[in-house]
């Protein structure tokens, strides 16, 4: 029961955002975020743990400011999803620039593969889904966690 009421409040949470214009839309789940993020410390505790040790020589200032981006950045990823429906073919590049793509036709073109590799800085599920409206899904592998 719990599991969907869960599901309830976050398909919401997404329709409402989705209906929002984006900047309001970005901003309100911005906020949900940040009460998420106050509302659970074993994320809180996680983030600061992970950042301790990957970043030891930083304060704690430089770390509470890396935690609240991160935030930020999760609920406007929240937004952007919750946007997936309204983007086509016609209005992506209001939104994602595939920069280079002329490459990646270039390589389809050739008859060979083409490899992206890439870090997970900002937004870049946005550009496999402009990628895919474009006709060219793409596949992911990643190392296994553990």
């Amino acid at each position: 029961m719990r599991e969907w009421f869960e599901y309830a409040a976050v398909w919401v949470i997404l329709k409402v955002l989705g209906a929002m214009p984006r900047s309001m839309g970005r901003g309100l789940a911005a906020g949900v975020a940040r009460t998420m993020y106050a509302l659970l410390p074993k994320l809180r505790k996680t983030a600061e743990f992970n950042l301790r040790l990957a970043f030891p020589e930083w304060g704690d200032g430089q770390r509470d400011a890396v935690i609240r981006g991160m935030v930020r950045n999760l609920g406007w990823m929240a937004a952007e999803f919750a946007r997936l429906p309204r983007y086509t073919k016609e209005n992506i590049e209001e939104v994602v620039i595939l920069d280079g793509h002329e490459n990646f036709l270039e390589g389809q073109r050739r008859g060979k593969g083409v490899m992206y590799l890439t870090g997970h800085i900002g937004a870049w599920e946005l550009s496999s889904f402009a990628h895919a409206l474009y006709g060219f899904p793409l596949h992911y592998m990643a190392r296994a966690a553990g």
